[in-house]
């Protein structure tokens, strides 16, 4: 064999080779494609991180790996290679970016890739859902805009099983129960509401036909109960819960996941209408009650000026967050043109609760007020017992019911602390009721009482609650140890 015969064959060696080596790559690139459309996400994955990290320039490969990330909920952040593949003509590049903006909660951008995406595709299977996606990011963009401005003055995350244990309400605005306890009925889920006197309660239960939750009412009738009425009005197309009447007996709060909400359980108000005995329109409480999380049980103690809410927003699965807040009565909105989009975003999710305070004086009444209704004593209860909660499963009526005699007379300073400062905070009250009908003269002469006194009872606040979490801590020592 001559030279020149030794080389074509070694051209024709490597130009074999190499096509054996393309239709390997073409193989391997059909079968994680076969398994990226059968939805196999988390098993394709990292087949493309592969793909990818050999051919960074790939736009299919961009698309693909950014979008299995997405499916699988993986926190890299694939921005860049969905906004490249949307630059290479990827028609479904769209869809996944629009995802990744509405789960950085940045909903005009979201719109904006949904809207490109339904202009693009030729897929009518996918123009329903991502329809509805749009409008899903465009109401939330609305409300992000329109968020009412709210003063949260207290957070505090609990188990989601037991979160009433963070409605510290006080006495006379009524009682939340679950319905399991309420109707003594293990069969039950929804969440009941009584009327301080105990004469009316609100409910959730199952309407068999529709197969959804439903809200009901009930009135006593002597020594026992009337025929539960379905509450009229309401046409929400989904689970209704968490009711809570205000004392005016027209004004409801409730939760519903129907076609108003924008995502999982929203709040939502009604107004009961005395001349056609029904209930009005719902509306929803737009942000920052509401999130595309699950948002529910809203309460107000009217006399305190103080509300509830829980909300599952940014919280893990057997978690709640529950805020307190000031409730606005004017339902005064943020200037979204003054402050820009970053900024109501930040509003409306409760970014930060110490945004959100801008009036100190009514801040610091509100926390004095809290204070009363976390540390009041039931005048109703015999003797001086006072409940006190250690954890989710156990909780003191008396001091006898220690184990940690640390503990024990920790909570007997406690007690005696609480039972002044509610003292102060009533004196406090009373001091605030004179200044207001008191000449200019007088007030001049009362004010600097006034304000000595807030602050001492703001300090005790402060006090009283360190010593409730020590009391806890040293008990929960002694029962677990």
């Amino acid at each position: 064999m001559n030279v020149g015969d030794m080389i074509t064959r070694y051209i024709l060696c490597v130009v074999f080779a190499c096509l054996m080596m393309t239709d390997a790559v073409g193989q391997t690139r059909a079968a994680v494609r076969k398994l990226f459309m059968e939805g196999k996400y988390e098993e394709v994955k990292p087949m493309f991180e592969k793909l990818l990290k050999a051919n960074p320039r790939n736009s299919e490969y961009s698309y693909w790996y950014a979008a299995c990330c997405l499916e699988t909920n993986d926190t890299v952040d694939v921005r860049a290679l969905l906004e490249f593949a949307v630059s290479r003509k990827i028609v479904n590049a769209h869809r996944y970016l629009g995802d990744y903006h509405f789960r950085k909660m940045d909903y005009p951008s979201a719109v904006e890739c949904y809207e490109n995406f339904l202009d693009l595709t030729k897929d009518d299977s996918l123009s329903t859902v991502f329809e509805e996606k749009l409008n899903r990011a465009s109401q939330l963009d609305r409300m992000v805009r329109n968020c009412y401005k709210v003063c949260i003055i207290d957070s505090v995350v609990v188990d989601k099983a037991s979160f009433l244990s963070a409605y510290r309400m006080g006495n006379d605005v009524g009682d939340i129960t679950p319905c399991s306890e309420y109707f003594d009925d293990n069969t039950l889920e929804g969440y009941a509401y009584s009327t301080e006197r105990g004469m009316d309660v609100f409910f959730s239960d199952e309407d068999e036909e529709k197969g959804l939750m439903k809200l009901y009412s009930n009135t006593k009738v002597g020594d026992g109960w009337g025929k539960a009425k379905a509450l009229d009005g309401f046409e929400t197309n989904g689970n209704d819960n968490y009711p809570f009447m205000l004392s005016d007996g027209v004004t409801l709060y409730f939760a519903s996941d129907g076609d108003a909400s924008i995502g999982g359980y929203d709040i939502f108000v009604s107004r009961y209408d005395i001349e056609t005995s029904r209930f009005l329109r719902p509306d929803n409480m737009g942000m920052p009650f509401n999130s595309a999380a699950n948002d529910y049980m809203m309460a107000v103690n009217e006399v305190a000026n103080i509300g509830w809410f829980a909300s599952d927003r940014n919280q893990p699965e057997d978690k709640v967050c529950v805020y307190v807040f000031i409730p606005n009565v004017e339902r005064e909105k943020y200037d979204s043109e003054a402050l820009g989009y970053k900024k109501m975003l930040a509003y409306s999710t409760i970014l930060s609760i110490a945004d959100t305070w801008n009036d100190e004086a009514l801040i610091r009444k509100a926390r004095q007020q809290m204070a009363l209704l976390a540390y009041a004593k039931d005048d109703s209860e015999a003797g001086d017992a006072t409940l006190f909660v250690i954890d989710d499963d156990c909780e003191y009526a008396s001091d006898k019911e220690f184990k940690s005699e640390e503990a024990r007379m920790l909570f007997k300073r406690w007690q005696e602390a609480s039972h002044r400062h509610n003292g102060d905070v009533r004196r406090l009250d009373a001091m605030r009721d004179g200044y207001a009908l008191a000449n200019a003269a007088d007030r001049a002469a009362m004010s600097a009482g006034i304000l000595a006194l807030e602050a001492e009872v703001e300090k005790d606040a402060d006090a009283l609650r360190k010593m409730e979490y020590e009391i806890r801590r040293l008990e929960q020592e002694a029962i677990y140890r």
